[in-house]
């Protein structure tokens, strides 16, 4: 899970997105997606795309940073084998609720959830402890 995380934080940098003014907590959803065999790998541009236009709507998202994991490692820990990472910010487990029920997250997944081998997918929910 550690290596997840370090490879999540590394993700995160990649695509920059608007961020909205955060509460003083906030709690933070990460997802790393992994497609299944076959899927084009134009597809993955594609997923990233919409998880910046589609789920950086939905009006609890104060954050969003979503991309392909890094091509080099920066150490011997890092875990690459997967497609995408996404990492977002709401400000509390209310928030977290209400994107999830979102309708535009629902229209995603109804998109995208066909081509992502659930088996691997990977989903952390933690809070910002400062």
């Amino acid at each position: 899970m550690i290596r997840t995380i370090v490879a999540l934080l590394a993700v995160a940098g990649l695509v920059t997105a608007e961020e909205k003014p955060a509460a003083k907590s906030v709690l933070v959803h990460a997802v790393i997606f992994t497609m299944k065999e076959g899927t084009p790998e134009k597809m993955v541009d594609e997923v990233i795309a919409d998880c910046h236009k589609m789920l950086g709507k939905i009006k609890s998202v104060r954050s969003l940073k979503a991309g392909r994991p890094t091509k080099e490692k920066a150490e011997p820990v890092t875990t690459t084998g997967y497609h995408i990472g996404m990492v977002i910010l709401v400000d509390d487990f209310a928030g977290l609720k209400a994107y999830l029920e979102d309708p535009i997250h629902v229209e995603f997944v109804k998109k995208y959830g066909k081509y992502f081998d659930i088996s691997k997918l990977k989903v952390y929910d933690f809070t910002d402890d400062k």
